[in-house]
């Protein structure tokens, strides 16, 4: 199964950007995980709609019919590591080849992609970065494969 992570605004604090690339290094036992980055819409509120339809097609443009897409949304459903690992499972046992977790930018999705009826997920009902939530995302996977493998990581 391979993964693609897909940010509206590039990683850019130092630590962060190491976290990231030890993550999808050690991530690499179990999958392929690829990370695209798009530039940000813009920043004022004027143009808020405006900038949430800009980034909302770039996703869109992306998005696959064959790919098993996830939104990193504050409204989705939350899991344990546990429970994350077994979805994980569930993908791998139904043959999903490609799983692709979409991160909005800071003014979130457009409607239009809300509405595509892809799967939402939340990881944490407090307010993370854009670059902080790819973080954790690759935590989260990294624990989760290693939670189906029986290795020591996570207990």
């Amino acid at each position: 199964m391979n993964i693609k992570v897909v940010v509206t605004g590039k990683p850019k604090s130092h630590f962060i950007v190491e976290g990231i690339e030890q993550y999808r290094k050690w991530l690499t036992s179990f999958t392929r995980v690829d990370l695209e980055c798009f530039p940000l819409g813009g920043k004022t509120l004027r143009e808020r709609e405006k900038v949430k339809e800009k980034e909302g097609k770039r996703y869109l443009k992306i998005a696959s019919l064959y790919d098993t897409i996830v939104l990193l949304d504050d409204r989705g459903e939350q899991y344990s590591s546990e429970e994350f690992a077994r979805m994980l499972q569930k993908w791998q046992n139904i043959g999903v080849s490609n799983l692709s977790f979409f991160i909005g930018g800071p003014l979130g999705f457009s409607e239009e992609v809300l509405s595509k009826g892809w799967q939402k997920l939340s990881l944490s009902r407090m307010t993370l970065t854009h670059e902080m939530a790819v973080l954790v995302l690759l935590e989260q996977l990294f624990r989760g494969f290693t939670i189906l493998d029986n290795r020591p990581y996570h207990y």
